[in-house]
This record gives structure tokens, C-alpha cells and sequence, in this order.
């Protein structure tokens, strides 16, 4: 007794509040002794039975002293067998009367001790304890209290795999048994200390099973439920109980459903059953039920019997119309109910569950027979998909997506007209309210953006997401299903949005429309919409195999197609930010344009006219700097001509010279009509034309010479960049010390700013000629990697030997000397006040440390650290660029390492001579080179 005194006391001293750190300590070191005392399970069942009245805290530990002995001393030869069988008896006694009653007991109690008595079993069952399963079946039929802790152990069995082949034999009936293992008893030597494991007999040839005794259980439980809250004066503590009992049954359920035999589910009516708990008006055993019925429709079934006889009651049965009532009960059609908590919790795992059904066993790969109870499905999915909450729509989409990919049922589904209008009706209302406008709206959908996302970013990222994921994807697979009865939707429909024009509620300070008003947002999904389906209509059309579409329709198309087209060209909207989203539906008909390019030139010609697109008045020689806005649309209208140029080489070839005038007409430097990036990408899109043409290598030379070699003849030109004394000279940097050293004063920073500007210039002709052959190379490399032996793309890699040579020398020659620039001694002669341009910038930083960082950048009258700031930014960029050009010149070809004598010896001198001014930053990249060209 004097130890379980000293127990008392050291649990009081730890759990009081007032006592020293040095006491508390001491009485947890006490009470960590005690686990190695060979009678800790005697100390620990005296405290933990609820005859001794001990306090909560003392009966956890009793519990913790128990667990102890059984999961770290059982197998280490410190109890013998006597021992561990007063061990046994004790858990015996604790889970037999060793608890308060079911609704007084603590939770975490009765856990432990179901717990500690499953630790027993899978040490000494079924060699050692072959009545365990009898004593379990007596304490389940007890009371409602021994009933729940026998579900807890069930249950902490069933979740542990080295037992499972043994609790088949209890948990399945006699009868299933024979039916499955006909040829009688299997051994499986299980562990080496409890012998031959008998695994496919129970102790009773006439024995029900387990799972069948549960789902009886939970069948009379929920029906007694039920009857009781219809009495007028019902007994509140017999609910609990009743609740209790079931949300157990189905937590034991839901352990045991995704292994256990498939026809024992079907022989003890498990799905019937589960269907019946989701229309019980209690959050705890729908949650639960639903739970359930997720675990068996994620089950990968053996044979097609299997999942025949399992999904039976759904797919032929009434089980179907089970959930859509179900469903129809929390969120009523027609209705706008709101759900909160726990039963939008419930709603998200019940759309995870139907949605699993769908993907897995109506769109399995076999398939050849529809459900009978298939469209009363479609009917179930189909409103889930309705849903305003953006996340339950994503889940369920994800069935559509299998359906879609699935020859059997997207077949099904193409017969039947209505219901792909109808889904592209939905598709297209859910694009419309996939963000949160700006003006403040209380919507359905906007509600469950709040109880889902914690910031409108995640949200956003969210929308993006499952629109470019899913959405435009079903979109594009619908459209190939019915084509002629899509296209006609979308032509009605989208006649509308091309007349819409914005109101001054969706305008920003500048007159343009705001990127997340909702007048945009509903624009950007009536043109997405239009795209998704153009695009997946210019799929199916190229196909050159027209099985799915018959020529007569085939022709239709590409006629409504070019009608459509025109319709689009003879719109002019004023605002940028609509022509920027106008120019990304003319990309979506780039398909169209291959099969026929009749309008091609009519496309090409809008484009450019958004190219050169400027405010009245603006002049780019003047002001170089557009409003975002148009620098985006302008770079946009751009980028769109290149993939043009990529996708569509021999149509465009056929008009090159066309092309070429106008672009050297607008490129010309005395018309300023275009920015250095601007020039740089219309040169791209020339090059793209000509590089990927079909045309013959000498056809190609001449053409592509006349892009390339003006840049880097331009280029040479230039004072030559050999020293480092050259390169501070001609890039300005001796001239900005001269001016620092004059005026000595930072305040001054008209007169640097103006420096600076001149020291741009030099800049932007180095930065200018590196990103453009960057690009350049990227374009022509990557598409190569991209299409493997694509003999097209090879051979024309010879066009570039000859600029190899060039090239090369002109990177080495700015490796080299940039490499100097870190060398503190290039500075020595350099005011102070311009050391740091070499330091690491903010940037630089933030790369380092994985965090984002925003430039502190302004473009009116900069301070003088803003000024050294650019410089050295500009610095790391550009000895990034060169060896990123580097990088890129031997993906050309073998002709690359003859390209120069002792090419080798000239690449180590120019990366390596100046090694040690190479910081960690630049390292990186360099090792991301030679990574790079090891895996390419």
C-alpha cells in the first residue's frame, strides 16, 4: 500500500499547478520507476478499477502502468506464463466491471481499456486465448456498456493488418467460409511465438459472423432510435445511449469494410442498411454511415462477381433512390438552404462518396452493361454539381471527368442530348461564379467561399485550379461528343457576350474595367466557354481517323467555324483589358486556322494592329513606358503571333515575305512603333515560322540569316568587351564613379538618375542581344526535346553552326569579365558609395531563404540605393542569361565542341579563372547547367 501512497502523492505533485519545477520532476522521475517494477500491472489494476474510487488522472495512469507491461515487457521473457495470465484476467476484469457505465465513463477510459485488451489479443489469439471470441460475444449481449467497449476492441483489431486473416474466421460467417475457402482449413505460421494461426475456421461451424451481428445491431438500435424521438414524451439518456451504440458500430464497420470478405457484406445487407442511417436526422451516425459506405465504394474489387453482388441494392436495387434522399433531405432542390458545420461537413463527404462510386464502379474500365439504377444517378451527381459551394462541385466533377474518358459511358451519354446541354449549361454557370467580385455580393457560393477558404487568395488559386483542371476539360470532352448540337449552343449564346459592354460600377479610377468585377468575371467565362469548346471542336476535326464525325459534318463545323471566326473579327471593343481577353479567344481558333486558313490573314492583321496598340497621343520614343495594362496586351498580342509561328510554320511560310515587310515596317527604330522586347519576340515569331517550316535547309539559310545575323552583327559592333576595365568603361560604370566622386553627395540624385540613364543604355544593348538569343535558342531547343527525333527540327539545328562560333566568344568574353566585376579589387579605385552594387541584393536574398520578395522599385525620381539596387540586380541577371546562353549551345549539336579551337580549355578559363568571386547564388545555376545537359 505504501507504493500506491507515494503514487498518489507524485501524481498530485505533478498535476499541481503551485509546486517547483525541481518537485514536479522528482515525482516524474518516481513515477517513471514505477513502469519497471515487476508488480506495476498490480499497482495498475487496483488504480484503474472503478471499485477503488480513484480519481481520473489515477486511473489513466493504472491504464498507462498496464499498457506498459503488456506492449514492452510481454515477449521479453520478464513474466512468465502465470504472470501474464493474471495479466489477461486483470483486462478481463476491467473491460467485464471495471468501468463506469456508457453514458458516465470517460471516453478516453474506456478506449484504453478496449485498447490494453486488443494488445492482449494479438499476442495471444487465437494460439493462447481460443475462447476469446465467445467471451466477446457474451460481453457484447451484457449490456449497452460492455456492448461499446467490445466495439472499441473489434475495432482496434480490425485496424491492425497482422490479425486480419485471423478475425476473417470471426467476423464471417460459418456459411461464407465454406463458400469462399471450400477446400477447409488453411495454416499460416503468423509469428513465432504463437504457433500455426488457424485462419479460415471459427469456432463454430454454425457461427454468424461478426459483421452480421453488427449491422442486426445497428438495424434495431437506429429503428428504436427513431421510434423514441416520435414519442411525445421521449427518454432523452436512451437516445444518448442508442446514438452511442450506433456511431460505434459504424466506427467498427468502417474499420473492417475495405478487407473483409466481399460476400460477407452482401450476406449480412450492409449497403441496405447504410443507406437507411443517411436519412436519420443525426449528424453523428449519418457522418459515420456515410464513412461506411465511402470505404466500400473506394474497395478494389477481385472479379466482376464481386462488384456485381456488392453494388446489387444500388445498381438494381432501391439503394439508389436511399441517397438521393438522402441528399434531397439536407439540401432540398429548388430550395436555397444554407449548411453550416457539421452538415457541410457531412455534404463534402457525402459528394466524395457518390463521386467515388461513379469513378470507380460505374466508370471501370469493362464495362458493357448500363445500371439499371444509372440515371437516377446521373440525376444524383448531376444536382451535387449544382451545388453553389465551389468545392463540392469540384469533387463531383471528377466523376464527369471519368465519364468522359470512359468509351461505355460517355457513349450513354452522348445519346442522350439534354443531358449534355444541360451539363454545359452547368459548366458554364459555374465558370460565371467561380471568384468573388469586387462589389459586395452575398451569394450562395460566396457564403461557402467563406467557410472554406481562409483568404480570397486561396480561394482564387482554388477557382483557377478546378477551372483549367476540370471545367474547360469536360467542356472540350463534351464538345467532341455531340459537335454540331454544342456548336449551335455556343453560337446562340455567345452572340450575347460579344455585344455586352462594361458599366461604370466595374471600372477602375482609369476608366478600364477592373480585373474582378463581376461585369469581367461573367465576360471571362462566356469567353472561356467559347474557347473550351472551339478548341475541342478543332480536335476532333483534325483528326485525320474520322470515325467519331462523318465528313458532311466535319465540314459543317469548319463552315461555322469560319462564320464564328468572322464574327469575332468585326468586334472592336475600346477597352485594353477586354481586347487583351478578345485576343485570347482569337488563339483559341489557331486549330481551325490549320485545317483551314482562309482567315488567317484577316487574324494576323488584328493582331498586329494590338502589337503597336498605344494611348491616343502616346509616343513610344518619347515615353517608353506604357500603362501595364497595354504593356501586357501589347507583349500578349506578341507571344500569340509566336505560338502562331510554332504551330502553324508551312501555312505561314506561304505568306512569309508578307509578314517580314510589315514586321521590318514596324520594327523599324525611326518609327518607334515597338519596344526592345517587342522587336526581340516579332523577330522570334519569324524565326519560329522559318525554323519550323517543312521547307528544304537552303530554303530555310537565306531566311533565317537574315534574322539572326543582323543581331549579332549589331552586336560586334560595339566597342569591344575583353577587359574588365573595358566593361566598366563602356557600360558606364567608370562615368557614374566619375559623377559620385564630383558631387560626393547622395542627396543629388537628379544628376545620378541621369547618369543612370545613360548607363541603361549600355545596358539595355547587352541585356537586349542576351535574352533575344536566349529566347531564341529556348524556342528551338526545347521544342526539339519536346518532339524526340522529329527529323524537321534536327536538321534545322545546322542552321545555328554557323553562329555557334560568335556566339560562344561574345559569352565567354561577359563571363569572363563579370566574374571579375565580384572581385573586390576591381573597386578598390571606386568611391565607396558604389562597393554595395556588388553586395547580394534584396533578391538575391529572398532566393536564398525561399521567400518571396518584392522589388522596392519606383519609376519617378529613385533615390540614389534604388539606383545601386538596379545596377546590381542587373549584374546578377546578366551573368545568369550568359550562362544560360552557354547552357543552351551545345543542345545545338556535336558542331558546338569544334566550334572554337581547345573549346574545353576556353569554356573552364572563362567560367573557372575567377572561381573564387562566384557566390553560392551563381553556383547554383552553373550546377543547374551541367545538370541539365547529364539528363538531356
Amino acid at each position: 500500500m505504501l507504493v500506491l501512497q507515494n503514487i498518489v502523492q507524485a501524481l498530485d505533485i505533478i498535476y499541481n499547478p503551485s509546486v517547483t519545477n525541481e518537485a514536479r520532476i522528482k515525482a516524474q522521475e518516481y513515477c517513471d520507476s514505477i513502469k519497471d517494477h515487476l508488480s506495476s500491472p498490480i499497482y495498475g489494476r487496483y488504480l484503474a478499477h472503478i471499485e477503488n474510487n480513484q480519481s481520473l488522472i489515477l486511473r489513466h495512469f493504472g491504464l498507462h502502468l498496464l499498457e506498459n507491461a503488456i506492449k514492452f515487457k510481454w515477449n521479453d521473457r520478464i513474466y512468465n506464463n502465470d504472470d501474464k495470465q493474471q495479466i489477461k484476467q486483470a483486462i478481463i476484469e476491467l473491460v467485464e466491471r471495471g468501468t463506469l457505465d456508457i453514458l458516465t465513463e470517460q471516453s478516453f477510459i474506456k478506449e484504453k481499456v478496449a485498447k490494453l485488451f486488443a494488445e492482449i489479443a494479438k499476442k495471444e489469439w487465437p494460439s493462447r486465448w481460443n475462447d476469446m471470441d465467445k467471451l466477446l460475444h457474451r460481453l457484447y449481449s451484457e449490456s449497452p456498456t460492455r456492448q461499446e467497449i467490445v466495439l472499441f476492441i473489434c475495432r482496434y483489431l480490425a485496424e491492425e493488418m497482422e490479425v486480419r486473416d485471423s478475425l476473417q474466421c470471426v467476423f464471417v460467417s460459418s456459411n461464407i467460409l465454406r463458400i469462399q475457402y471450400p477446400d477447409g482449413l488453411k495454416k499460416e505460421n503468423r509469428r513465432e511465438d504463437s504457433g500455426n494461426v488457424i485462419i479460415m475456421s471459427g469456432d463454430d461451424p454454425n457461427n454468424e459472423g461478426w459483421l452480421i451481428r453488427w449491422t442486426r445491431s445497428l438495424e434495431q438500435i437506429v429503428g428504436e432510435w427513431q421510434n423514441q424521438k416520435q414519442l411525445i414524451n421521449p427518454n432523452p439518456q436512451l437516445i444518448l445511449i442508442q446514438e452511442k451504440l450506433a456511431i460505434a458500430i459504424l466506427n467498427t464497420l468502417a474499420a473492417t469494410l475495405d478487407w473483409i470478405l466481399t460476400k460477407s457484406i452482401v450476406e449480412s445487407n450492409t449497403v441496405f442498411i447504410l443507406c437507411n442511417c443517411l436519412l436519420i436526422d443525426c449528424h453523428g451516425i449519418r457522418m459515420e454511415a456515410i464513412e461506411c459506405l465511402a470505404k466500400i465504394f473506394l474497395r478494389n474489387f477481385q472479379t466482376a462477381e464481386d462488384r456485381a453482388i456488392v453494388f446489387q441494392p444500388l445498381f438494381e436495387g432501391e439503394c439508389m433512390d436511399l441517397l438521393y434522399n438522402a441528399y434531397i433531405n439536407i439540401q432540398p432542390v429548388g430550395k436555397e438552404v444554407l449548411l453550416e458545420n457539421d452538415e457541410y461537413t457531412f455534404l463534402k463527404g457525402f459528394a466524395e462518396a457518390i463521386t467515388a462510386l461513379g469513378v470507380r464502379h460505374i466508370c471501370f474500365k469493362n464495362i458493357s452493361v448500363m445500371p439499371k439504377q444509372f440515371p437516377k444517378y446521373l440525376e444524383l451527381i448531376y444536382i451535387i454539381s449544382k451545388h453553389p459551394s465551389n468545392v463540392i462541385t469540384s469533387i463531383s466533377l471528377e466523376f464527369w471527368q471519368a465519364a468522359m474518358k470512359n468509351n461505355f459511358i460517355s457513349r450513354i451519354i452522348k445519346e442522350q442530348e439534354s443531358v449534355l446541354i444541360m451539363l454545359l449549361e452547368l459548366l458554364a454557370e459555374r465558370l460565371s461564379i467561380l471568384f468573388r467580385p469586387s462589389e459586395f455580393t452575398e451569394t450562395p457560393t460566396s457564403f461557402y467561399m467563406d467557410l472554406d477558404f481562409d483568404s480570397d487568395n486561396d480561394c482564387r488559386i482554388f477557382g483557377q485550379a478546378l477551372r483549367s483542371t476540370k471545367i474547360i476539360e469536360i467542356i472540350k470532352s463534351l464538345s467532341a461528343l455531340r459537335p454540331i448540337e454544342v456548336f449551335r449552343w455556343i453560337v446562340n449564346r455567345i452572340q450575347t457576350t460579344f455585344n455586352v459592354r462594361p458599366n461604370v460600377e466595374s471600372l477602375d479610377i482609369n476608366g478600364v474595367v477592373k480585373l474582378d468585377s463581376g461585369f469581367y468575371i461573367k465576360f471571362d467565362a462566356e469567353m472561356i466557354l467559347m474557347e473550351s469548346i472551339v478548341i475541342g471542336l478543332g480536335r476532333l476535326i483534325k483528326i485525320l481517323d474520322y470515325n467519331d464525325i462523318n465528313s458532311e459534318d466535319r465540314e459543317q463545323i469548319i463552315s461555322g467555324m469560319n462564320n464564328l471566326l468572322q464574327m469575332l473579327l468585326e468586334i472592336n471593343y475600346e477597352d485594353v483589358l477586354m481586347i487583351h481577353r478578345y485576343l485570347t479567344a482569337l488563339e483559341a481558333f489557331e486549330g481551325i486556322l490549320q485545317i483551314d486558313s482562309r482567315l488567317l490573314l484577316q487574324v494576323l492583321q488584328k493582331i498586329f494592329t494590338f502589337v503597336t496598340f498605344c494611348p491616343p497621343g502616346h509616343n513610344i520614343s518619347a515615353n517608353p513606358l506604357l500603362p501595364l495594362p497595354i504593356k501586357r496586351l501589347r507583349f500578349g498580342a506578341v507571344t500569340t503571333l509566336i505560338k502562331f509561328g510554332v504551330a502553324m510554320p508551312d501555312i505561314l511560310i506561304n505568306i512569309y515575305s508578307d509578314i517580314n515587310s510589315y514586321i521590318n515596317e514596324i520594327i523599324d527604330k525611326d518609327k518607334h512603333l515597338v519596344t526592345g522586347r517587342e522587336k526581340s519576340c516579332l523577330l522570334e515569331f519569324l524565326l519560329s515560322i522559318v525554323y519550323f517550316s517543312n521547307i528544304s535547309l537552303e530554303q530555310k539559310k537565306p531566311l533565317f540569316d537574315s534574322i539572326v545575323n543582323p543581331v549579332i552583327n549589331n552586336f560586334q559592333k560595339k566597342p569591344a568587351i575583353k577587359s574588365i576595365q573595358g566593361f566598366l568603361d563602356n557600360t558606364g560604370f567608370s562615368s557614374l564613379a566619375k559623377m559620385v566622386n564630383e558631387t560626393k553627395q547622395k542627396a543629388n540624385v537628379y544628376n545620378l538618375a541621369f547618369e543612370e540613364e545613360r548607363i541603361s543604355k549600355s545596358k539595355r544593348t547587352i541585356t537586349w542581344f542576351l535574352t533575344t538569343i536566349l529566347n531564341w535558342l529556348k524556342r528551338t531547343t526545347d521544342y526539339s526535346s519536346k518532339e524526340g527525333n522529329n527529323t524537321i527540327v534536327t536538321e534545322a539545328s545546322k542552321l545555328w553552326w554557323q553562329y555557334i562560333p560568335s556566339i560562344l566568344n561574345i559569352t565567354l568574353d561577359l563571363i569572363r569579365v563579370l566574374h571579375q566585376v565580384w572581385n573586390i579589387e576591381t573597386w578598390r579605385e571606386f568611391p565607396v558609395e558604389l562597393h554595395s552594387i556588388i553586395s547580394f541584393s534584396n533578391e538575391d536574398k529572398a532566393k536564398i531563404i525561399g521567400v518571396p520578395q518584392k522589388s522596392t522599385m519606383i519609376d519617378s525620381q529613385r533615390s540614389f540605393d534604388e539606383i545601386i539596387d538596379s545596377l546590381r540586380k542587373w549584374l546578377s541577371s546578366t551573368r545568369i542569361d550568359c550562362y544560360y546562353v552557354l547552357g543552351r549551345l551545345p543542345l545545338l549539336g556535336s558542331n558546338f565542341y569544334t566550334a572554337l579551337p581547345n573549346v574545353n580549355e576556353l569554356v573552364a578559363q572563362s567560367l573557372f579563372e575567377n572561381v573564387e568571386w562566384i557566390n553560392n547564388i551563381h553556383w547554383k545555376y552553373l550546377l543547374n547547367i551541367l545538370n541539365y545537359h547529364y539528363y538531356h
